[in-house]
């Protein structure tokens, strides 16, 4: 337990987050849904968020990453303090965090700071962590868990295992059902509000976990009906057919968005997740290519390249080649009767881009989208 600890100590800051990865494991992680975003603003240590997601994600079994940078100029503090409020922070980053890749409605989001943080209310001296009850957004502020060497602040091993000490509360407690408790060894101990109670914590809860299952109209519901898996949700209007001899689902896994698709087909080579949403909340793809390419670059996969937009039956498409990677992605949304299905397809296989995109546009086409009548059965 001990080694343990120490390595992932010096993990958080000596990771090597630019590992090389397959282009199959690139495809694997461009699909999956991200359940809690790290996201660093203004001065924060970039490498240290980004060491943080990955050691966050073993920990807790949940696809967790770090964005780039969000700005929050503009920000004032609070009056007679040099603090700042939680609040304005979610007000400022949630608009962006929302259209970061992966985004799904139970993504949950850190927002790391380096500003020493407090509540409009200032109903304490300060925070090292708040969340406003009805978001899925926590701030954690780095301000006060630096050391002081020499009569400067330091960012060494033990500040750093501080953050991650905070971050991993609030997605326990957001993401896990994790339950605060009254063992001070416990990471889920009670209200940690000084150094000495936050460094007596340990790096594990040791508690049960609260449960909730997802409400049986978000549920997801696979079937299969005359040679097709037929995917839906109670609460959708639509139903999505794909060839049941191509695709293999998935099982589902922690974090798992209950409306979200992962399917399989040709030995891995070809795979598509996809969502059922409120049409309210659709976006071109326009916007959709904005968040692929900001998430390209973050991730260093290959740069992408012929890019074209098209209309293929009622999706409309975006398709584009990593061909460092021998991979091909199209992205469709297909947008009826209040609902909005959105899928990615990656083809990852040597031979022509041409050949790839087209074999792209068959699998599309060979899906069938369908209404549902007033009884909720397939029209």
């Amino acid at each position: 337990m001990l080694r343990r600890i120490l390595l992932l100590l010096a993990c958080l800051l000596s990771l090597n987050l630019a590992r090389a990865q397959t282009p199959a494991a690139v495809a694997q992680v461009a699909l999956e849904p991200v359940a809690v975003y790290l996201i660093p603003t203004e001065n924060f240590p970039l490498l240290l968020a980004g060491n943080m997601a990955a050691m966050l994600g073993r920990d807790t079994g949940l696809t967790i990453r770090a964005s780039a940078a969000l700005p929050v100029e503009g920000l004032e503090p609070l009056r007679n303090s040099g603090q700042y409020a939680a609040e304005d922070f979610v007000e400022k980053v949630m608009p962006l965090a929302k259209t970061l890749s992966g985004v799904t409605p139970q993504t949950f989001f850190v927002v790391l700071t380096t500003r020493d943080l407090n509540t409009r209310a200032q109903n304490s001296l300060f925070y090292f962590a708040s969340r406003a009850s009805d978001t899925n957004m926590s701030v954690v502020s780095m301000a006060r868990l630096l050391n002081y060497q020499d009569g400067l602040l330091m960012l060494d091993v033990t500040a750093a295992t501080r953050v991650y000490k905070m971050s991993k509360r609030a997605i326990g407690e957001a993401q896990l059902g994790w339950v605060r408790n009254n063992d001070p060894d416990d990471l889920m101990f009670g209200q940690v509000s000084s150094i000495a109670a936050l460094d007596r914590i340990g790096l594990e809860h040791k508690g049960v976990k609260r449960t909730a299952a997802p409400t049986p109209t978000e549920q997801l519901s696979v079937a299969t009906v005359d040679g097709m898996l037929r995917l839906s949700i109670p609460a959708s209007a639509l139903t999505l057919a794909v060839p049941r001899q191509d695709w293999t689902v998935r099982e589902r896994q922690p974090g798992d968005a209950p409306r979200a698709f992962y399917l399989s087909a040709q030995n891995g080579t070809l795979v598509m997740a996809g969502n059922f949403e409120n049409a309210y909340g659709s976006h071109g793809v326009g916007r959709a290519w904005d968040n692929i390419e900001a998430d390209i670059r973050a991730r260093g996969e290959p740069e992408p390249s012929e890019v074209s937009i098209e209309n293929i039956g009622g999706w409309k498409t975006l398709l584009f080649d990593q061909r460092g990677a021998n991979s091909s992605s199209l992205v469709g949304y297909y947008v009826q009767d209040g609902t909005w299905i959105s899928v990615r397809l990656i083809l990852t296989k040597t031979g022509k881009p041409d050949a790839r995109r087209e074999a792209l546009r068959q699998q599309l086409k060979a899906m069938k989208v369908s209404a549902k009548d007033a009884a909720g059965k397939t029209q």
